[in-house]
């Protein structure tokens, strides 16, 4: 659905994006991620079609944003970190406004307006000023704009940017119940948020693509996978449930008798837990305790962070 192939954009001697390429599939919800100048903003706005490209092409749904910008552009809704609301006209009106300008026929612009409302739980504010909303609903707004035109692919650039804990959850939830309906390729630095919403990832540093894939292959590929750790009676039956679901055995100290804690590192996926729980049931092994504990995707970004100082 989202094509992005060899882009480069330098200002002046900085080079911002240097060859980025990924691929991001229909109905797919995808984090876009890096620390502080990664180069996220700029490929956003070389996608939404706001910024040219030095070299490299962009194809949204097999069009050529620069090619066939009418075509493209028209598939594409675009959220920036601050929602670009009319802060004097209604709801409902900008709304509207914000769909015929996508080139939504005049005779579906109220219908489109009005699911693009519901969508996003406007429907009871619909009739006032978006000067007088809270940013929490501005970027609800924002993101109605953006839904008007029932595009095909969603760009959100830092959504929730300065948003209180309530209205994240809330903007998550929302983000939810779009999955499948369109393509969603969301920048953020909050990672609890992708975790929490993103089927994908997609790492930028210095400019460049550096992992792409599932959290948990990024989380391979930037160091900070996933463990099993556990409590059980008799480690040696253990490390052999271990072996048996594909993972491998890493440590092992006795507790207080019998107990013995192990930690297994590897392809740490929930059939892969499944796998060891039964296993242990099988050979009567008691298990006091079994936890994930996930890799924290910010300590890879700050081991990024210190490379770049």
């Amino acid at each position: 659905m989202i094509v992005a192939q060899d882009l480069i954009k330098k200002f002046a001697t900085r080079v911002a994006v240097g060859g980025v390429s990924f691929h991001v599939p229909a109905g797919c919800i995808c984090g876009f991620l890096g620390p502080n100048g990664a180069g996220k903003s700029t490929s956003m706005r070389m996608l939404a079609g706001a910024l040219a490209p030095d070299s490299g092409r962009i194809l949204i749904d097999g069009a050529n944003v620069w090619t066939q910008p009418s075509l493209a552009r028209a598939q594409v809704g675009w959220l920036p970190e601050r929602a670009p609301v009319q802060l004097d006209a209604s709801v409902e009106e900008f709304i509207q406004w914000s769909a015929s300008m996508k080139g939504v026929d005049a005779h579906c612009v109220r219908q489109f307006a009005a699911h693009a409302l519901s969508q996003c739980g406007l429907l009871n504010v619909r009739t006032r000023l978006c000067g007088e909303l809270s940013r929490g609903f501005r970027q609800r707004v924002g993101l109605a704009a953006a839904l008007a035109s029932r595009p095909k692919v969603l760009l959100l650039d830092e959504p929730t940017a300065g948003l209180d804990p309530a209205q994240v959850l809330s903007f998550r939830e929302l983000l939810q119940s779009l999955k499948g309906s369109v393509t969603v390729l969301l920048s953020t630095h909050v990672l609890a948020e992708v975790e929490a919403t993103c089927d994908r990832l997609i790492v930028l540093d210095r400019g460049r693509v550096i992992a792409t894939g599932t959290p948990h292959e990024v989380r391979l590929k930037l160091g900070v996978a996933a463990k099993l750790e556990m409590e059980v009676n008799d480690p040696a039956r253990a490390q052999v449930a271990i072996q048996e679901a594909g993972l491998i055995a890493h440590s092992q100290r006795l507790l207080d008798e019998p107990w013995h804690a192990i930690t297994a590192t590897g392809n740490v996926t929930l059939a892969a837990r499944n796998i060891v729980s039964q296993c242990l049931a099988r050979d009567g092994v008691a298990v006091r305790r079994m936890d994930v504990q996930t890799g924290a995707l910010e300590e890879a970004f700050r081991q990024l962070a210190l490379e770049v100082l």
